[in-house]
């Protein structure tokens, strides 16, 4: 493949994401090239030649495949911003972008959040003849009862993360950067103690020290199937992943109407705008009863006829 044709460019953007860290990014570049490569048939292709009638058919192709409507989203955005960056990089003369016709509407997410009821039952439970099971368990209950600590954090704590003789937990968030404090509290403390090994440097045995990117996927798959398996035990109308406790906790939150710029300082959001997305609505009733105590007052004031 040439470095110069556009696959080669998103390779060489791929590795870059890379090398900065940012895997994530890097994994999402690496499978929208892999498509990509799959619906031209893998022929050599210049950046005169993304048109917007390749890109549309992109589109229509991905769509056909049966992806959902965010991925696919996510999937033309990012082969978007890999475009973007080759043609500022290049000496072409610049016209019209092929992405210009390209609308794409957002869906709403799905809320994933584990009802607090359920989470009292999994805490409940007593896997101890089954260690890597219970391990899964408590990481799910240490994100919940640590703000919705994200499980790529929690797999990377360390002693470090533990201040003020242990009385506070502190870390920046892998995906933003985040800075994040908050109270150890006793929950949070026992889990931590269940696992202690002077010997180890994390705080709870998921990774090998020099782990690799792909090492922690393979760690983050397993934790989602043995929650998956979890959800099945305990007869649950859906399975549920890490992602499941964090959304969790925010909604609690939310339900015990701790303000939203609270919620969102404490799951590490840059904007109010994502923790909405966490977000469970309220039903009816909530929403009822709020507008009794907002209006009642003036509703009493009515003039009858």
């Amino acid at each position: 493949m040439k470095k110069r044709d556009f696959y080669g460019q998103m390779l060489l953007q791929e590795e870059d994401k890379r090398s900065c860290g940012d895997e994530s990014t890097a994994d999402l570049y690496r499978a929208v090239r892999n498509h990509f490569i799959c619906f031209s048939g893998g022929k050599e292709l210049c950046l005169k030649d993304v048109t917007p009638a390749l890109v549309e058919a992109f589109l229509k192709w991905l769509r056909e495949k049966g992806l959902c409507v965010n991925t696919v989203n996510s999937y033309m955005s990012n082969l978007r911003a890999m475009y973007n960056r080759a043609r500022r990089e290049s000496k072409e003369k610049r016209g019209e972008s092929p992405f210009a016709g390209i609308h794409l509407r957002r869906e709403e997410t799905r809320k994933r959040a584990v009802p607090v009821e359920v989470i009292k039952e999994i805490a409940a439970l007593d896997l101890k003849s089954e260690p890597k099971k219970q391990l899964a368990i408590d990481l799910a209950l240490f994100s919940f009862m640590a703000c919705g600590i994200p499980f790529v954090d929690i797999v990377h704590l360390t002693g470090e993360n533990l201040v003020e003789n242990g009385t506070v937990l502190q870390y920046h968030r892998q995906k933003t950067g985040a800075f994040i404090q908050m109270e150890v509290t006793s929950g949070m403390q026992m889990l931590i103690d269940r696992y202690k090994n002077k010997e180890r440097r994390y705080l709870f045995p998921v990774l090998p020290e020099d782990a690799t990117h792909e090492q922690y996927k393979s760690c983050l798959a397993t934790e989602n199937r043995y929650l998956k398996e979890i959800s099945v035990m305990l007869d649950l109308p859906e399975t549920f992943t890490t992602y499941s406790f964090r959304h969790a906790w925010a909604s609690e939150a939310y339900r015990l109407h701790v303000a939203i710029g609270v919620i969102s300082q404490a799951l590490g959001h840059t904007s109010e705008k994502t923790t909405r997305i966490y977000l469970q609505k309220f039903d009816v009733s909530e929403i009822a009863k709020a507008n009794r105590q907002v209006s009642e007052a003036v509703g009493g004031c009515l003039r009858v006829g």
